[in-house]
This record gives C-alpha cells, sequence and structure tokens, in this order.
C-alpha cells in the first residue's frame, strides 16, 4: 500500500493515543515550548527512514513559525482561554467547540506542509536509512541542536517517553 496525503496526521493520532504520550508531549510543548507537530515529524521521518537533512530542518523551522508559531499556537491560545468561561455558558462552550476544530485543522495543515518537504526526491548522495528509533533520535537531535537546545535532562526523559512509544516494536 503507498503513501497517501494521511499518513503522517494517521501516524501522530496513533502515537499520541498511547500511554503516556500525551502527557509527555503537551509537557514538552508547554514547559520547554517546544512544537508539538516538529517533535512528531522528527519521529515520523525517522520511522519512515528519512534524515531530516539542513534543507530540510530549515523548511521545518520556517513551517514551524509560520503555522506552529504564527496560527496554531493563538488558536490553542484562544482555546484554552475559553475554557474558564465554557463552564456553565452555552454560547462560550460552541465557540471553544469551534475553535478546538479550526486548531487541529491548521494542526493538519501544518503536518501536510511538513510532509510535503519529505515527498521530493532524497538529497543528491542521500538513501533512504534503515528506519527506527535511532534515526528518530537523530533528526530530534539535529532540530533541537539547530533551536539551541538539547536531548537532555527531563527534556530526554520525556523525549525517551515518546520514543519508547513510538518504536517499541524495535
Amino acid at each position: 500500500m503507498g503513501k497517501t496525503a494521511e499518513d503522517f496526521w494517521d501516524f501522530s493520532l496513533v502515537l499520541y493515543a498511547r500511554p503516556g504520550v500525551e502527557a509527555a508531549l503537551l509537557a514538552l510543548q508547554d514547559e520547554e515550548g517546544l512544537d508539538v507537530n516538529l517533535i512528531l515529524f522528527c519521529l515520523y521521518a525517522g520511522a519512515r527512514g528519512r534524515s531530516l537533512e539542513e534543507a530540510t530542518l530549515a523548511g521545518m523551522r520556517g513551517i514551524g513559525a509560520g503555522w506552529g508559531q504564527g496560527v496554531v499556537a493563538p488558536l490553542r491560545a484562544a482555546r484554552r482561554a475559553l475554557k474558564p468561561i465554557a463552564e456553565g455558558d452555552a454560547a462560550a462552550a460552541r465557540l471553544r467547540a469551534e475553535v478546538k476544530r479550526l486548531e487541529l485543522a491548521a494542526e493538519k495543515e501544518m503536518q501536510l506542509r511538513l510532509d510535503a518537504l519529505l515527498a521530493g526526491a532524497l538529497p543528491a548522495g542521500a538513501a533512504l536509512l534503515p528506519p527506527g528509533r535511532g534515526l528518530a533520535e537523530r533528526n530530534l537531535s539535529a532540530w533541537l541542536e539547530g533551536e539551541g537546545r538539547a536531548f537532555a535532562g527531563r527534556c530526554g526523559e520525556r523525549f525517551a517517553r515518546v520514543l519508547d512509544a513510538c518504536f517499541n516494536d524495535d
């Protein structure tokens, strides 16, 4: 069966539903300031045997800034701001549900744009690598290094939890 435009989204939904993943990803987002969709992209690329080279990482950062920070994050902030207001207020609850729908649609569009970075031909001299945890860790490390961050400490423990869930069959 061939790759579809929904593969990255489906991969993300399956992984997010695994025990401990949601909590780890939300902690990486809320406490470490990292974009969950970019984390998932590093894992997805590794699972597909793709190493994230500098050109792909640059494209990824651009999508993260434009869609992640410019669209998804403001929608998430609006949804979270509506939560206490929506308790006992039907109109606010409906608005919050609509904002959540838009937030998910924006995340899905962001993922489609990220996935398109992998759709092109492999760079000259590059080859598909054995898919799995090692490659996903390498992708995460390359991305984090570009962000001036490290795969260490509490952040590293949270990444390990997500990697365990993602590659538990390896």
